[in-house]
Formats: structure tokens, C-alpha cells, sequence
């Protein structure tokens, strides 16, 4: 492989492969150096993940007139996104790990937080909280040492590193069997000389172990958040790290000799060699935000709220005055962690959702989920409850003949079957069941995706609405007017979003310091620890990017109140400051916390402090402008796109529907509801008084037809 993005070849760019691994299929993009692009589909092979990922590389070759082989060697950036490690997490799969740290401090992760219980569930279920327990520790108590050595928080070493006892607290984790050690010392936030020796030590005497070193991958305050990352980062290092060392030995043998990047949960992507393993966890889900960006960049949208809807959940997530919304506490399977994540709440309200009375007799739809095993009732793969994707097939949204572009056909029978069952239940008709199934999903999606804009301070009339994933654009239209979105987007490649995200997605490194600091700060303080930061994060970009216009710095200040609880990242403009900004920017910050939390939650008279520097770069890498118009791979046909018409249920009704092949749509062309748009990953469907029309790019747009003549 050449040495980075910088290399002899220059501005060239080659063919951009973006892949996302998820559990069901594999989705490839390809964007061509003249900006065409094309996706491809396989399923995904749980046993050997690399023979699904170039089988949905060879999909997409296959539309550009090429073997996978040709295409690989013509590639220069090969972007990796999936589930290895959130699978090792979730499945409890992963590493066996074991973990040094501060004598005394133990017991650090098993005691966790008072809300570790119910972190990061749904608010159905948290409404259950007493029925829940903290997660189980994926340390166990048997397999941490504490050593001796001592660092305070202001940074000075007041015991000495016990070394000796380091080397024989690695030598029995060994011994016990750990396959990755964790190295957590207190305050090695504010100086990781121990961690950093500890580390020495332990890879040269096992340098077969995997080392995650606490300050390395969460250099935070909060040792909880900041033990949690590195155990998290150990237990899926293993598995992801010899995934990426076969990927990239399989790429090599199919002639690829161009970059392995991989995609991290904050939005960005590193080399496979710079990759943190726990950032990746959200990485798949943060691709459709990417994405979203992109695209909304590309059509003139700074504000758009995402709805990827697939079979099991319905993800929410922000992009706001053109700039993806971070989580401000990460929560992953329940565990707190501290490395930057982009912000996706999710809920069970998906295709495979399953419809069911509860005690009180009223009709319920999930959380539960039949998954794509067996799926739902008219899959024909055995299950036999109901589900959202049987009352869309019952309602004549999805033709059951072409569902995945034909790839599987449904049973309508037993859909109806399935749900005329629940029917009796609840003593209801069948079509009233299935539309009563459809509109509680339409509810829970149009609640959160107002609960989710709102809670970050936002007004969703200034918002688009991107829906994408494969049962996404079934449902948009119907909430969107609920929720008050100026118009619905359904992305050209809704059914490989993810992909694209992939594919298009900025280099990213992040720097940050912790500082415990009231504001405002002396300037030249304030300034020199922007300085550092930036400095950092400039000579990591300059190693991947070689056009200085394709970087840029964005600064951030951690700020809280001096007795409240919340930590709010406050953005501010890459300059030097003056003392009258900074001052601005204690006053800025009042104001975003207030928006945030609510007017009358700010405390200005406990002071306002700085609890972190924070300097994030991004690297646009060299992916060719996506191309106008027709995209490759699509049907070449002068035939008109309306092929007839079924029913289909609006306003009480089954209502003939006028169908169209999305494939057979131009640019420019627009369709009056109610109208249904049959497309080779999704279905679109388009409800009375509403009006879709192509873009340039073959992206549908949604909106109201009352003004229109």
C-alpha cells in the first residue's frame, strides 16, 4: 500500500468504495473519479464476513461493466463500516479481558452509575426501571489487580509506580487466561506517565496481548466513563483488530493496493492501523447521518432530522446548521462511555415490530421484533405473529411480488392469517387491525422524531425530514405533517444509505484536554491550550491529506455549572480569542444551556467552568463530486414509469393507487398521490394531497400539493 493519502499519485482519486456490514445484508457503494455512482447488495456471511462484503463489491462491478477484481485494483480508498465489534459487545463475545488500576479503585466499573440500570433503553422501558439491574461487568472482579502508585488530580505523581508489582499483576492475568489487558490508573488524565509505563511494561513482556491504555482511547475526566471505554476498547480489540488484518489481506489478494480506512462512531474514519476499536461500535448507525449531511450539503439543506427505519428499530438522528449532533453522554449496551459519538436514539418500531393486545385489551406495537429470523408472518419463514411489514402488505403499500426489487417474494396469505388473529383479539376487522398497526408505528416514529428535535432546543418546522433503510419511505409521508418538517427526502440510495455514508465521510482526529477552570479564563492561558490542540490535530491531518483546503479545525469548550450535573459542549469559532470573546463566551453558553434545558435551568451565580479544550480536524479526502442525473446501473428504458395501479388503504379506504417504477423515473419528473413508487430496496409511497418529485440526483422529494394548480 502507498503511505497515505499524500503519496506519488496526487490529486488522482480512483474509485471510492464505501461498505456497511449489517446483520442481515452487506451494502457497497462505488463512486467513480468522474462522480457516477452504483451500489450493490449481497447477504451477509455471518462466517466469514469478507465473502459477503466482496460479493456485494462484485454487485456493484457488475453495473460499471467490471469484475470485482478490476475494480479493487482501480480503487484508492476502501471505506469499512460494521458490526464486529458492537456483535462482540452485545453477544458478549468478545475478548477475555483483564484489567491493572489504581489500588483501591477496584471495584470502579462493577459499582458504575446509579443509572446504569436503565442507560440507554428506550422510554418504554424505562418507565420499568425498577425491573432492571446494572449490566454485568465485562471485567469480572477475578481478573483486576490493583497496584500500587499514585497520581493526584493536579497531575503530580504523590506515590511512585510499584513497576514490580505491574509485571506480576500482567503474569497472573496471563496465567488466567486474558487475552487483552486495560491498563486504568486514576487522574492519568491529567498525566499518563504511569499508564504509559504500565503499558511498556506489560507489551514487552506479552506483546501477544492486546494493550488498551485508558488515556490513550477516553482522555477524560470521570474515571468510570474513562475505565469503561478502555475495558470496552480491549474486549472488542482482539476481534476487530484480526477482522481488519483478513480484510486487508483478502483486498490485497484481489489487487487492491490503495487505503483501508475505517469508520468511527463520531463521523469520521482513520487508517485500519490508527483505529480505536470501541469507536467503531456506532459506527454503522452514524453512517446514515454522515450521509444525511452529504447529501443535505448537496441540496442546499443545513437542517435535517434522519428516520432509517429497518427491520427491528426506527434511529433518529440530528444534523443541525450543517453540523451532525454529538451525544453528550454516550451510552452503549447500557455502559457509560467517553470517546465522541454521534447522537442516534432509537426505538422498537421497525418492519418486523410485532402487533399484540395487551392486558388492558388495547393493540400494541413492540418493542418486540421477529427480527429477519423468521421475520414476519408473510416472509413464509415460520412466523406466525404480526407485524408492521404484514399490515403494510394487507394495506397494498408493498407489492409482495417485488419486495427487495424481487429478491424475496411475500405471502400475503399468511399476513393476513397472522393478523386476522390479533383481529379476533381485539375485536376489530381485519383492514382496521392492519391500519390501526400502521398508524400506533407512524405514532411512535413521529414521537420520538419530535421528542429527539425538541430536546436539542430545535424548532422542527426549520427541519427536512431524510428517511431512508428499507421501510422508511413506506412510513414518512404519513407523520411528517404531524411533526411539522417542511418536507420529506427519500435518498436515491435509501436502501444502501448507510453505504454512501461510508463512502463520502471526512478523515477525522480529535484532540482534548481536561482543564477544571473558571470562566472567563486569562487569554493567553485560554489561547495556549488551543494552541497544543491544534497543533496535534494539524500534524495528524497533514500526514493523510495533501490539499490544506480539504482541512478544517473546529474548537470546542466543555462547560458546565459549578453544582449542576450537565456538561454541555459549546462550539466556537478556529481563531485566536481576545478577552472580550471569551467573555462572549461564557455568555454563549448561558444561552445554549438555556435552550437546552429549558429557560430559568442556567446558574450562573454557582460560576461557570471549563472542563475540557477540544480541538476536532477534519480531512476531506479526495472523493469525486457526486454526478448529476442518471446514476449507472440503473434501467435504461423509454418506457413511462406508471405501470397501473392497486389498492392501497388512505383515509379509511382501500383506494386505487397509481404505481411507478422508480427506475424508470427522470429528473424532474413528479407524481401526484396517491401514488406508490416500487424502487429495488424500498417502497415509497405517497399518500393523498401529497406530491413527489426527482432532484438531479434521483433523490425523491416529498411534499404537500395544496399549492399546486
Amino acid at each position: 500500500m502507498f503511505d497515505g493519502l499524500n503519496a506519488e499519485r496526487g490529486d488522482e482519486v480512483g474509485h471510492v468504495i464505501g461498505v456497511d456490514i449489517g446483520g442481515t445484508f452487506t451494502d457497497a457503494v462505488v463512486i467513480s473519479d468522474s462522480g457516477a455512482w452504483v451500489a450493490g447488495k449481497a447477504p451477509t456471511t455471518p462466517d466469514d464476513l469478507v465473502q459477503g462484503l466482496l460479493a456485494s463489491v462484485e454487485d456493484a462491478a457488475g453495473k460499471f461493466g467490471m469484475d470485482g477484481d478490476a475494480l479493487l485494483a482501480d480503487t484508492r480508498l476502501f471505506r469499512y463500516s460494521g458490526t464486529t465489534a458492537i456483535n462482540a459487545l452485545l453477544t458478549r463475545s468478545g475478548a477475555t479481558v483483564g484489567m491493572i488500576t489504581t489500588e483501591g479503585f477496584e471495584d470502579t466499573t462493577h459499582i458504575a452509575r446509579a443509572v446504569s440500570g436503565w442507560a440507554g433503553l428506550p422510554e418504554e422501558k424505562v418507565r420499568r426501571a425498577w425491573g432492571h439491574r446494572k449490566p454485568e461487568p465485562i471485567v469480572p472482579k477475578r481478573l483486576i489487580r490493583g497496584v500500587r502508585g499514585r497520581i493526584d488530580w493536579k497531575g503530580e505523581a504523590i506515590a511512585a509506580l510499584d513497576e514490580s508489582a505491574v509485571a506480576d499483576a500482567a503474569r497472573d492475568l496471563v496465567a488466567n487466561g486474558v487475552e487483552a489487558v486495560a491498563i486504568c490508573f486514576l487522574w492519568s488524565v491529567r498525566n499518563p506517565e504511569h499508564e504509559r509505563r504500565a503499558a511498556e511494561l506489560v507489551r514487552e513482556a506479552f506483546p501477544e496481548v492486546f494493550v488498551s491504555v485508558s488515556n490513550e482511547v477516553a482522555p477524560t475526566a470521570g474515571e468510570y466513563e474513562r475505565f469503561m471505554t478502555a475495558a470496552i476498547n480491549a474486549y472488542v480489540g482482539p476481534r476487530l483488530s484480526a477482522f481488519l488484518e483478513r480484510l486487508e489481506q483478502r483486498l490485497g489478494s484481489r489487487g487492491f493496493s490503495g487505503e483501508l480506512l475505517v469508520s468511527q462512531s463520531d463521523g469520521g474514519s482513520l487508517y485500519a492501523s490508527e483505529t480505536k476499536p470501541a469507536y467503531t461500535l456506532q459506527s454503522g448507525p452514524a453512517a446514515g447521518i454522515i450521509a444525511s449531511r452529504t447529501e443535505g450539503e448537496l441540496l442546499g439543506f443545513e437542517n435535517v432530522v434522519t428516520a432509517d427505519v429497518g427491520g427491528t428499530s426506527f434511529d433518529v438522528g440530528l444534523v443541525a446548521d450543517g453540523q451532525w449532533v454529538t451525544a453528550r453522554e454516550p451510552v452503549v449496551d447500557a455502559f457509560h462511555v467517553s470517546f465522541p459519538m454521534i447522537e442516534v436514539e432509537s426505538i422498537g418500531a421497525g418492519g418486523g415490530s410485532i402487533a399484540w393486545k395487551d392486558p388492558g385489551g388495547a393493540l400494541v406495537v413492540g418493542p418486540q421484533s421477529a427480527g429477519s429470523e423468521p421475520g414476519p408472518a408473510c416472509y413464509g419463514r415460520g412466523g406466525v405473529q404480526p407485524t408492521v411489514t404484514d399490515a403494510a402488505v394487507l394495506l397494498g403499500y408493498i407489492n409482495p411480488e417485488f419486495f427487495l426489487g424481487g429478491r424475496l417474494s411475500l405471502d400475503p396469505e399468511l399476513a393476513e392469517r397472522a393478523i386476522a388473529l390479533l383481529a379476533d383479539s381485539v375485536g376489530l376487522d381485519l383492514m382496521s387491525t392492519a391500519a390501526g398497526i400502521f398508524e400506533i408505528a407512524n405514532t411512535h416514529m413521529s414521537s420520538l422524531v419530535t421528542r429527539r428535535v425538541l430536546s436539542r432546543g430545535y424548532d422542527p418546522r426549520d427541519f427536512v425530514l431524510f428517511t431512508y433503510g428499507g421501510a422508511g419511505p413506506v412510513h414518512a409521508a404519513f407523520y411528517a405533517s404531524e411533526i411539522g418538517v417542511s418536507k420529506v427526502v427519500v435518498p436515491a440510495l435509501a436502501g444502501t444509505f448507510s453505504a454512501l455514508g461510508v463512502a463520502a465521510g471526512p478523515l477525522h482526529h480529535s484532540a482534548r484536554a481536561t482543564e477544571f477552570a473558571s470562566m472567563p479564563m486569562p487569554v493567553d492561558t485560554f489561547n495556549d491550550q488551543f494552541d497544543v490542540l491544534a497543533r496535534e490535530v494539524s500534524e495528524r491531518l497533514e500526514r493523510d491529506v495533501s490539499d490544506p483546503e480539504r482541512r478544517r479545525l473546529s474548537y470546542g469548550l466543555d462547560m458546565r455549572y459549578g453544582v449542576q450535573i450537565h456538561t454541555v459542549r459549546l462550539p466556537l469559532e478556529a481563531k485566536q480569542f481576545k478577552e472580550s470573546e471569551i467573555e462572549e463566551a461564557s455568555v454563549a453558553f448561558d444561552a445554549l444551556y438555556e435552550r437546552l434545558f429549558g429557560r430559568g435551568s442556567g446558574f450562573v451565580d454557582a460560576g461557570r467552568f471549563v472542563t475540557a479544550f477540544v480541538v476536532d480536524g477534519f480531512g476531506d479526502a479526495p472523493v469525486p463530486d457526486r454526478a448529476g442525473g442518471t446514476a449507472v446501473g440503473l434501467v435504461e428504458t423509454d418506457s413511462a414509469s406508471h405501470v397501473g395501479e392497486r389498492d392501497a388503504y388512505f383515509d379509511g379506504a382501500m383506494t386505487s393507487t397509481a404505481v411507478h417504477l422508480y427506475e424508470r423515473m427522470g429528473p424532474g419528473e413528479s407524481v401526484h398521490g396517491p401514488a406508490v413508487l416500487d424502487a429495488p430496496t424500498t417502497t415509497i409511497v405517497v399518500p393523498p394531497g401529497f406530491r413527489a418529485r426527482l432532484d438531479d440526483y434521483r433523490n425523491v422529494h416529498i411534499e404537500s400539493s395544496a399549492g399546486d394548480a
